[in-house]
């Protein structure tokens, strides 16, 4: 028996981030994915295709350690996630397992730091392709981390007419150097800080993504011009608020990646409205979504495992096709 180890500049190398070929792909992915979770939850025929049970914690000194197993058509994963409980840590260290579908047995490990932020950034795709103007031309994105990162990359695949990325973020050091890298990479975009002028930023933006750690609003509805479309994938507990309430009172649709998981982490949505008036990504018809372009709409992920086991079963396809990675004994 063999393991296939994939480390972090594998990952990166397999999902040529920047690419926007490669980026649609996975937009495409998570649409399926999307799809297969809703269907597996509403019909029992269906439910072995799209498992995404409970995840569990463990409690250590300086990090909650958190097991998401889940199950996509062929790619069943468990994935590992630590998130700091202690001051002065950051980062968000994540492996995923990948298991043999004939033996039983570990197929893969796989450093799962970016794919956690890429597979997120890709859900946002599908909103902002069902939702946003087609020829936006103003995004703000809100944190500097991998997310913002990976939402920028994103956001530029899916409405290419993006011309003016204005980045927010508390800390200098990090937002300065995304911006920096983002015009190595986007060289006929323009890039800026929007912390001196982010109100003014924001009333200009089509397209707001919110990908931060806040427990405090950042964002506020009263900036919000009509027809803006906001991805908000920060929060994950009921006491994480990146945007007020006006903002969720604004939206005139509320699109989230699971209403159960959002009933239980998200916030913002929870606190200024009701479940009643979400509507599931794996629900929506796309040839449908016209008529709610010009509309404020919101769509909330806090992340659903299924899409974990859907990214990772592409890595290992991709990674066999293309040789990479390392195969060890085991």
């Amino acid at each position: 028996m063999s393991i296939l180890i994939l480390s972090a500049n594998d990952i990166d190398q397999l999902l040529s981030q920047g690419d926007p070929k490669t980026a649609n792909d996975i937009v495409d992915l998570m649409e399926t994915t999307f799809s297969k979770y809703t269907q597996g939850q509403k019909d029992t025929t269906k439910a072995l295709e799209a498992q995404s049970p409970q995840r569990i914690g463990v409690s250590t000194e300086t990090h909650k350690v958190l097991f998401m197993p889940s199950r996509l058509e062929q790619t069943t994963s468990i994935k590992i996630v630590s998130v700091p409980t202690k001051d002065g840590l950051s980062g968000l260290p994540a492996t995923i397992l990948v298991i043999d579908e004939k033996t039983g047995g570990v197929e893969a490990v796989m450093n799962a730091d970016a794919l956690t932020a890429v597979r997120t950034a890709a859900g946002s795709g599908i909103a902002t392709r069902y939702y946003a103007n087609p020829e936006a031309k103003n995004l703000v994105v809100f944190g500097a981390g991998a997310q913002g990162r990976s939402h920028v990359d994103m956001m530029i695949a899916v409405r290419p007419s993006l011309e003016r990325i204005a980045i927010w973020n508390r800390g200098e050091k990090r937002r300065l150097q995304l911006i920096e890298d983002l015009k190595k990479a986007y060289p006929d975009r323009t890039f800026i800080s929007a912390n001196e002028q982010l109100q003014q930023e924001v009333e200009n933006a089509d397209i707001v993504c919110t990908c931060t750690n806040a427990t405090e609003p950042v964002l506020f509805g009263k900036w919000l011009k009509p027809g803006v479309h906001l991805n908000c994938v920060g929060s994950y507990r009921m006491d994480m608020h990146e945007v007020d309430a006006d903002t969720v009172k604004r939206a005139e649709l509320i699109a989230v990646d699971s209403i159960v998981a959002c009933g239980h982490e998200a916030g913002e949505l929870v606190k200024s409205s009701k479940p009643q008036d979400w509507v599931e990504m794996g629900t929506i018809d796309k040839s449908s979504t016209d008529k709610d372009r010009g509309k404020i709409t919101l769509f909330k992920s806090v992340g659903i495992s299924v899409q974990d086991s859907a990214i990772s079963g592409l890595m290992v396809a991709k990674a066999k096709q293309q040789n990479i990675g390392n195969t060890v004994p085991f």
